[in-house]
């Protein structure tokens, strides 16, 4: 059973509110007790005597930090390792491959949009090793790079170290051995060196952030474009398609797609939630304007010909 609400109503509604302005994401109805059960822990880690004192100082101040922290802690949805197989395999099997062949080496560079607490990142990096050991990569190596809002999931991302049960969720026993080593002391379980080298995580602001980062060979945003409010969807795809190189690739989850909205990218023939980045147009030469003359005022001007003619 739900324990007392202990925030005022006004609160909860200032924090929906700060959570659209800032993440873009519409909190559900539920969000009373989302903010009671996510904030609690953030308010001890803070140091802060209770949730009250903490929200109290967020709304009292205006603490950009804390607002960030707070919103992150809220937004934050549950995953697993493994989620969504299917659009895993559109990525494994028509990005990756193509890529491969194509590229027949080199490195490509693979981006993770709102990571989590990092077992998307894992998941993505655990089946690109898997195909270069099968020799399907040639030459090629990967890199997967993670970003989210700064939060505790992002810190535990950052330290490639879950539960027991978390690895149980979408693992299977094979790839827990094969990528996963006991962590000493604990029944955590840790992320192997050789995996954890080929990945890494970057705190920032999901709407505001993306213009620091380099170019991606495929962008990974997967179930979470129906959380986003309709403005907040169009800036983000718009900014992730800016990320991705030519005949790169954006990867959407299953039953998501862009609907009227394209940014420049295709749809994947026969593999839905895949778009691929047309090529770059061509650079325009910059129009012809008139001539700069040597008049100095906007005043009426004889022409001293026509003038001559007349006379």
């Amino acid at each position: 059973m739900r324990g007392a609400l202990s925030l005022k109503p006004s609160y909860y509604e200032a924090l929906k509110r700060l959570t659209l302005e800032l993440a873009g994401v519409r909190m559900g109805s539920d969000h009373a007790f989302l903010v009671e059960t996510r904030l609690a822990s953030l308010a001890r880690e803070e140091g802060y005597a209770s949730l009250d004192a903490m929200v109290e100082e967020l709304f009292g101040s205006g603490q950009t930090r804390l607002a960030v922290r707070v919103v992150s802690a809220l937004v934050e949805r549950d995953t697993h390792f493994n989620r969504d197989p299917a659009s895993l395999e559109r990525l494994e099997q028509v990005a990756l491959d193509t890529l491969a062949s194509v590229r027949g080496g080199g490195r490509v560079e693979l981006l993770c949009y709102g990571c989590g607490s990092g077992q998307d990142v894992y998941s993505v990096a655990m089946r690109a090793l898997s195909l270069a050991e099968q020799g399907r990569f040639g030459g090629m190596s990967v890199g997967v790079t993670g970003i989210d809002y700064p939060s505790q999931a992002l810190e535990r991302a950052q330290a490639g170290r879950y539960t027991h049960f978390e690895v149980q969720r979408g693992l299977s026993a094979p790839d827990l051995l094969r990528w996963f080593e006991p962590d000493a002391g604990s029944d955590d379980w840790r992320v192997k060196a050789e995996l954890k080298r080929c990945v890494e995580f970057r705190e920032m602001h999901l709407l505001s952030g993306l213009d620091e980062l380099d170019t991606y060979h495929a962008v990974i945003f997967r179930g979470a474009l129906s959380h986003y409010s309709a403005p907040a969807q169009v800036r983000v795809l718009r900014g992730l398609s800016k990320l991705i190189r030519p005949f790169g690739y954006l990867v959407l989850g299953t039953g998501e797609d862009l609907g009227d909205m394209n940014f420049g990218l295709d749809p994947v023939a026969d593999a839905p939630g895949l778009y691929r980045k047309r090529e770059a147009a061509p650079v325009q030469p910059e129009p012809v304007g008139k001539q700069p003359t040597d008049r100095r005022d906007f005043g009426p001007r004889t022409d001293r010909r026509r003038r001559t003619l007349r006379h």
